[in-house]
């Protein structure tokens, strides 16, 4: 029997800053295809948790594995992509079109004083189709809305063509439409690319249609439900310690309709109440 392949292995992962426990006993596994959310209070240490799982910060104990290699002395992170906090606003005034900044994250390929080639410059341009921003690959960021400067920053990780795409706070400081649009274009890259997606957000209420798993990193541990196979839980941000989970069947659709469902419709009516009292 073949084993299971992981995307991404964090084994009894402990982190302390000037000897104050951020990360304990920290433990899971994603496995490839997996569109995994990271949800927590401020602080709970969710991207020090992520450094960790790029290498870029060393655990004080613990093993991460991405693709069945151990992340300690790992050089080759190629199958990685990494968007990293507020990274839209790191290019918002870059003097550069969009076609340039997603060329610029091919340098290793394209080799060094050299020019893009064609093959380079269709990457760019898939890369920027990917993210639904074909019509501006000659845009300044200036130009841009933050909406599209974040895709623009996915698009430039996607050019290298991850198997899986590390993402933290991606939709902070941008509206409604912006986050739906990145959320549309997130979950076609794990649908049809089949990507592996591992995203840290406060806006669980959006990701949960899109992710097929939410873990919890609160009070400096993982908490994830331990639910019979063939169940996607849906939960809602942590709020006066009230955590509210929706468990629906995995035969509904990523959007699903909750009147249709009989799972749904069970769950709404033995947590209306309750939600009710806490919202």
């Amino acid at each position: 029997m073949k084993p299971i392949e992981y995307a991404v292995e964090v084994e009894n992962i402990h982190f302390a800053y000037n000897e104050k426990p951020i990360l304990s006993n920290i433990t899971f596994r994603i496995q490839d295809g997996d569109f995994a959310a990271i949800i927590g209070d401020n602080g709970s240490g969710k991207s020090t948790l992520i450094k960790i799982i790029l290498g870029l910060l060393p655990p004080d104990s613990g093993i991460i594995k991405i693709q069945g290699q151990n992340v300690t002395g790992r050089s080759d992170f190629s199958a990685v992509g990494y968007v990293p906090q507020n990274s839209a606003d790191s290019i918002s005034r870059f003097p550069a079109t969009a076609e340039e900044i997603v060329l610029s994250s091919l340098y290793k390929k394209i080799g060094p004083f050299r020019f893009p080639g064609k093959k380079h410059r269709q990457m760019a341009e898939d890369a920027l189709f990917q993210v639904g921003l074909t019509d501006y690959k000659k845009r300044m960021p200036t130009e841009m809305s933050g909406g599209q400067r974040q895709r623009l920053m996915l698009a430039r990780v996607l050019a290298n063509q991850p198997r899986i795409l590390i993402l933290d706070e991606p939709t902070v400081g941008i509206d409604n439409d912006a986050v739906n649009q990145l959320l549309t274009v997130l979950h076609q890259i794990n649908i049809t690319n089949k990507v592996t997606i591992v995203m840290v957000t406060h806006d669980i209420a959006k990701v949960a249609s899109y992710s097929n798993r939410v873990l919890c990193l609160s009070e400096k541990h993982f908490h994830e439900s331990d639910l019979p196979s063939g169940t996607i839980v849906h939960a809602h941000p942590l709020q006066n310690d009230h955590r509210y989970e929706h468990i629906h069947c995995a035969n509904c659709p990523q959007s699903h309709d909750s009147e249709s469902c009989a799972a749904c419709n069970q769950d709404h009516k033995s947590h209306g109440e309750s939600e009710r009292g806490h919202l």
